[in-house]
């Protein structure tokens, strides 16, 4: 009964199976094989090695497979007014949310969310854009530092979870290539725990809350600053459950943890922002000069796109990759690039396996629609060297790009996982 399935344990902090709704049908052992790429049969049979992308629930065709569920633990916690609970909401979220609560697919939720998630109760709603603002500062920092030291290269975005537990355990040569530089929700976590709580002086415990589109987030929290992780679809499950009305909710800004994000946050969404972003500003630093309007957007039209740039007396040649069954076949040839931009899912986080489902035929349309919604947004919005509010965060606490402080709250280490296969 169980040879034609992925195999998930009790313990997995992010997916599991409803017994009694699978059929065994395989769809979710070939999505593993076909479309994430982990091939090893050591990788299937033992669930230890899971990455928690979640592609199997998208793919699922009877909804055996879902999120494991937190949401139920944050109402309760919503009740508890000895605590602060925040929330912080991710850039592909707001773009998919209205999926899942009868909306028009690909509109932005974003100025109806503050007033929907307080009526529930959270005391602060946030910006997920200003901690990847933070976090392109830091990477792209940390890109620089490695090119003109002759550090190891190419180094390795660091934003996908699935990425860096499949990295951790079936390559961990390349460990020392990978950012060290936290995702954007981690740098969110840890600034609303530190600077945040001390500038409002909150002497309440502080629970950070997420809402993203990825299920791996859910283990990438573990021992973090972030408490809790929901996908899309549980936020939409708590809004239905508390019975907000959102049609009657008004349009206001999300809280201001420091500052508004700028285009840098908001093209974390999809393949090829987190490049984007991370090239204009290591532009800036290596010839103190802007980049011009898309100078380094990409013509994403496959799993895999490369490309060069001069950058000062710097030629930068980089890669981006959806899909790590692709990227494997450019693991041979790493030396090429000095910047590689690796996502699990197809088309970046938009595709996220939290995201609200849909059938084959209609998903790519789905995606497409969310990432011409985050498109509309960036094209009027400001990279973070021309964000005051990051520049205040630098001034006045952070101080240094890479510096002490930014490595004890932004960074961490990537521990080597693989044990995990033969266990």
């Amino acid at each position: 009964m169980n040879e034609n399935r992925v195999k998930i344990d009790q313990d997995n902090p992010a997916i599991q199976r409803i017994e009694e709704k699978c059929i065994n049908c395989g769809v979710c052992l070939n999505t593993c094989i076909d479309d994430v790429g982990l091939e090893r049969k050591c990788r299937l049979d033992n669930s230890k090695t899971c990455i928690y992308c979640g592609q199997c629930i998208l793919n699922c065709p009877m909804g055996a497979l879902k999120e494991k569920y937190v949401y139920k633990k944050i109402l309760d916690l919503l009740k508890d007014t000895d605590k602060v609970v925040t929330v912080s909401i991710a850039p592909s979220v707001r773009v998919a949310l209205g999926e899942e609560l009868g909306k028009e697919i690909g509109i932005s939720m974003e100025r109806m969310l503050p007033a929907i998630l307080k009526s529930m109760g959270f005391s602060y709603v946030f910006d997920v854009t200003f901690g990847a603002d933070v976090t392109i500062v830091e990477e792209a920092t940390e890109l620089v530092n490695r090119i003109k030291n002759g550090n190891v290269l190419p180094m390795f975005t660091s934003c996908c979870p699935a990425w860096i537990k499949y990295a951790c355990m079936n390559h961990p040569e390349l460990i020392p290539n990978i950012s060290t530089t936290k995702s954007p929700i981690g740098i969110t976590s840890s600034l609303i725990k530190t600077y945040f709580k001390d500038m409002m002086n909150i002497e309440d415990e502080i629970i950070s809350v997420v809402v993203a589109p990825c299920t791996a987030k859910k283990w990438e929290i573990i021992g973090s600053d972030t408490d809790y992780v929901i996908t899309t679809r549980e936020l939409a499950y708590m809004i239905k459950e508390v019975g907000v009305d959102i049609d009657s909710s008004k349009e206001v800004d999300m809280d201001l943890l420091l500052g508004h994000g700028s285009k840098s946050g908001l093209l974390f969404g999809r393949s090829g922002g987190v490049m984007e972003a991370a090239l204009s500003y290591a532009h800036y630093l290596l010839t103190g000069k802007k980049a011009q309007e898309g100078q380094f957007r990409l013509n994403i039209e496959g799993p895999i796109t490369e490309a060069s740039y001069k950058m000062g007396d710097s030629i930068i040649d980089v890669a981006v990759v959806y899909g790590l069954k692709n990227l494997e076949k450019i693991l041979s040839q790493k030396e090429k690039y000095d910047f590689i931009e690796v996502m699990n899912c197809r088309g970046g986080c938009i595709g996220g396996g939290g995201q609200p489902l849909g059938t084959r035929q209609d998903i790519e349309i789905r995606r497409k629609k969310r990432s011409d919604c985050l498109d509309e947004q960036i094209n009027s919005a400001m990279y973070p060297y021309d964000n005051n509010s990051i520049k205040e965060l630098y001034d006045s606490y952070i101080i240094t790009p890479n510096g002490e402080l930014a490595h004890k709250l932004l960074h961490k280490e990537h521990e080597e996982l693989s044990h995990l296969i033969d266990d």
